[in-house]
């Protein structure tokens, strides 16, 4: 596979559960997987951008901060606060101690609250990609 190919292929799998997040939340039903699927594609685009950069296979690591600080993006403190709340997405959606709780803080509110702090950090990878 070539750079463009292994980057493109980040790409494709980011903008694919991008577009189950919403497709979720358009169908008002278990909008936390929204959430998951959210941090899914913000992990996938700093996997794309690590390829661009590297030209390696990217890190088998799921921590949004740690993926970004392996990409040698100079961060804001604004940009790591998001990262790690993000973050959370990918622990509460996926544990059954923590899916409970956290499939009750998912209002409509905080879902597209969340979803809005999804695409603006999307936002920023995409144009350093």
């Amino acid at each position: 596979m070539t750079k463009e190919e292994h980057i493109q292929y980040w790409l494709d799998s980011a903008y694919e559960d991008f577009e189950a997040a919403k497709e979720i939340i358009a169908n008002n039903r278990r909008k936390h997987f929204a959430l998951f699927l959210g941090h899914l594609y913000i992990e996938k685009l700093l996997k794309a951008l690590f390829v661009k950069q590297f030209d390696q296979v990217p890190p088998y690591k799921h921590d949004l901060y740690i993926l970004a600080s392996k990409c040698g993006i100079v961060l804001t403190n604004v940009q790591i606060e998001n990262l790690k709340i993000i973050n959370e997405f990918n622990i509460q959606a996926r544990y059954p101690d923590y899916k409970n709780d956290f499939y009750k803080k998912c209002t409509n509110d905080f879902v597209h609250r969340e979803i809005e702090r999804i695409k603006e950090t999307a936002k920023w990878i995409r144009i350093l990609l």
